[in-house]
């Protein structure tokens, strides 16, 4: 009740127009004694919950270096007293509060300034606010003091504020919150908004121009009225030097000096992809609202000197006008922490991030998990043969038939699963799928670090997906290999500390034995020999690597996919804006041993060079292969081919082989089932003459 009639008695003054109201607050403020007057009609400090005021959340690389400050609407980073200077907390009170270590919290001789020079000129010209009063109004009120009811409130809390913090701690809290324009709330943002410092190594003209900002902070703005910025500072000055905080001397030379402009580092971002991608995973662990505004410090995997080696390998690649885009993952298979995100694609012109985004067709680099399931099956890649030949296969559940073809349009007659990876044989493994079940495969694509969606087809063998996937995920798929099976989420936030130092987030291993370390390695080993002399001869780095290329239909998309024991990587190169075919880049069509692969070893080469060379190591259990294996859809090898194939093998595999299909020169009484693993009569095996062709994804 007290507090309403309070309420109206105030609310009558609000009808006294112009200077009056002016004058009559003034009165008010004058004749009693706040508290005493309105008694517990006056809010009570205690009772009054401070605003939230908002921080600046800054993201760091793995070596300290900053990528990027987050904020929405107020960019704020809360500092000590100890690291404000004194030059600055003079400049401030010489303009603001001239009696600030005098007064209470209500400068009442301030108050009969202002009224005097408003009644000269006839309106309003000067204000009685203390720091001390706008930091409550700021703190408790919303800013707001457009009444004499909020300038009472105001006053009332200033008082009471004074009686519970020192005088540095009201200047220390005033200066971590007055609004500097610019978005620059607080002295630390200040001082790096416009001179690119922090707030100990501002000059004394710096700290003035600062200092003069907060009663005008749009009109004052030195980039956008650089005249009236100087004036005002050089008002500073003068009001420094009058007050003796500084000498005759140095106010001379103060004024003399140029105003000199920073460009803001809170409009510049490091390695903007990584950061858009850092972003999402934040507000997906903390919210919006703690992610732009807890002043949180976001620990991250990148390591910028393997950014820098990414973008250089693909730029000198890549390096003529209308050159396809390329982007580029590496992960550290122990930790899964992501070392290198890289899109060689402009940022100002498109924010679509080609390396963690982009769902591409993965061409034959899907491979390898077909290869992988076979392995685990017990299937011996080294002792199994398939016929290299055209194929027009009926896959079960299917009402189309399903042709398939090499790369191009080369085959090798009877080969092992080895000699058909080396070769990237489509027809090879497109049977192996089929006896491997497309449903196995998907398995272990999905345990290894796949996680777009995958269609149970069995052309997702030769990268025949409905979306793709991303060379993230490629990156970390293949990662397990190098890891010995072990598969570890990809990680790029390492770490989260509040405003307070408390940390929030200290990213675990989140891993899981994927595959076997027997399987791992076994297909690490055929991978291994495929850098050495199969489709990715151009990724070899002078130490032992593994990896497999993939080339889509049409040269649309191209890969290579690669690892050592300490990284691995995914390198996709294509058109950012569809399935543009590559027929023609520097004069050749771009599969994945070409660029892809020469990418990959230009960036792997020098990031290598952090770690001893090293073999991959073999687990102490190996791989036992099934003995008793039977396919159920080999076709059998035939002895003509078309004219743009080559001739079928000279001679069948020794006595350790496993025959996969009959062939069809063979008697039936002698013909090798499906089942055996037997040896050939000599005079049975086709007689044509082979050609080795040529390396193809």
């Amino acid at each position: 009740m007290r507090h309403h009639r309070a309420s109206t008695r105030l609310a009558l003054l609000l009808v006294v127009p112009g200077v009056i109201l002016v004058v009559l607050a003034g009165i008010v403020f004058l004749a009693v004694d706040l508290t005493g007057a309105f008694g517990r009609d006056l809010p009570q400090l205690n009772n009054q919950v401070a605003a939230s005021l908002p921080e600046t959340t800054q993201i760091y690389a793995a070596d300290g270096t900053l990528l990027a400050y987050l904020y929405k609407d107020q960019n704020r980073t809360v500092v000590a007293n100890s690291d404000i200077p004194n030059t600055m907390k003079q400049a401030i009170v010489a303009v603001e509060d001239k009696r600030f270590y005098q007064h209470g919290g209500v400068d009442y001789q301030a108050i009969l300034r202002a009224l005097a020079a408003d009644l000269k000129a006839k309106k309003t010209v000067q204000g009685g606010s203390t720091i001390t009063m706008q930091l409550v109004k700021n703190l408790y009120l919303g800013g707001q003091d457009t009444s004499i009811t909020d300038k009472i409130y105001e006053a009332s809390l200033a008082l009471q504020y004074e009686q519970t913090h020192s005088k540095d701690a009201i200047l220390t809290n005033y200066l971590n919150t007055v609004f500097f324009g610019s978005n620059a709330y607080g002295l630390v943002a200040a001082a790096e908004t416009y001179f690119g410092k922090e707030p100990k190594d501002l000059t004394l003209a710096e700290a003035a121009l600062l200092a003069g900002l907060p009663q005008a902070p749009t009109a004052y703005n030195p980039r956008e009225h650089p005249q009236a910025a100087r004036t005002r500072r050089d008002t500073v000055l003068l009001d420094m030097y009058q007050q003796n905080y500084i000498t005759q001397a140095q106010y001379q030379e103060a004024q003399s000096e140029p105003i000199t402009l920073a460009d803001s580092p809170y409009q510049q971002v490091q390695e903007p992809y990584v950061v858009d991608y850092v972003k999402q995973q934040l507000v997906t662990m903390v919210g919006a609202t703690e992610a732009y505004g807890g002043g949180l410090r976001v620990e991250t995997s990148i390591n910028p000197a393997y950014q820098k080696l990414a973008s250089s390998a693909i730029s000198t690649l890549l390096n003529r006008p209308g050159d396809p885009a390329s982007a580029l993952v590496s992960i550290d298979p122990k930790t899964g922490y992501i070392r290198a995100m890289v899109s060689s694609t402009d940022y100002s012109k498109s924010q679509f991030n080609l390396a963690a985004q982009a769902l591409r067709q993965p061409g034959s680099a899907f491979k390898m998990f077909c290869l992988t399931a076979a392995i685990e099956e017990g299937i011996d890649p080294n002792n199994t043969y398939y016929a290299s030949q055209p194929l027009n296969l009926q896959p079960p559940g299917t009402s189309k038939p399903w042709n398939v073809h090499t790369f191009g349009n080369t085959y090798a007659g009877v080969i092992n699963l080895v000699q058909a990876t080396l070769q990237s044989d489509n027809t090879v493994y497109a049977q192996l799928v089929l006896d491997v079940g497309v449903d196995h495969m998907i398995d272990v694509a999905k345990r290894m670090g796949i996680t777009s969606y995958l269609n149970a087809d069995p052309a997702i063998v030769l990268g025949g997906l409905t979306y793709g996937v991303t060379p993230l995920e490629m990156a970390s798929a293949y990662g397990t290999l190098a890891d010995q099976g072990v598969h570890v989420q990809p990680t790029i936030i390492t770490k989260v500390t509040d405003a307070s130092g408390k940390v929030l987030y200290d990213a675990p291993a989140k891993s899981t034995q994927a595959i076997s370390g027997g399987v791992a390695y076994a297909v690490t080993q055929i991978l291994e020999q495929n850098v050495q002399q199969g489709t990715g001869v151009r990724a070899q780095i002078g130490r032992p690597a593994a990896g497999k290329t993939g080339t889509a239909t049409d040269f649309a998309n191209a890969w290579f996919c690669g690892y050592t024991p300490d990284l691995s990587t995914a390198v996709w190169v294509g058109y950012p804006q569809g399935n543009v075919p590559m027929t023609d880049v520097h004069g050749i069509q771009v599969q994945g041993g070409s660029f892809p692969a020469e990418i990959w070893a230009a960036f792997m080469k020098p990031a290598e060079a952090d770690f001893p060379v090293k073999s991959f190591r073999a687990p102490q259990a190996l791989v036992k292969y099934d003995p008793f294996f039977q396919s159920h859809y080999a076709v059998p090898p035939t002895t003509s081919t078309t004219s743009t194939s080559s001739t079928t093998t000279t001679s069948m595999p020794g006595s350790s082989t496993r025959l996969i299909g009959p062939l069809p020169s063979f008697p039936p009484s002698t013909s090798p089932s499906t089942t055996a693993t037997t040896t050939p009569p000599t005079t049975a095996s086709p007689t044509t003459t082979a050609t080795t062709p040529p390396p193809r994804t």
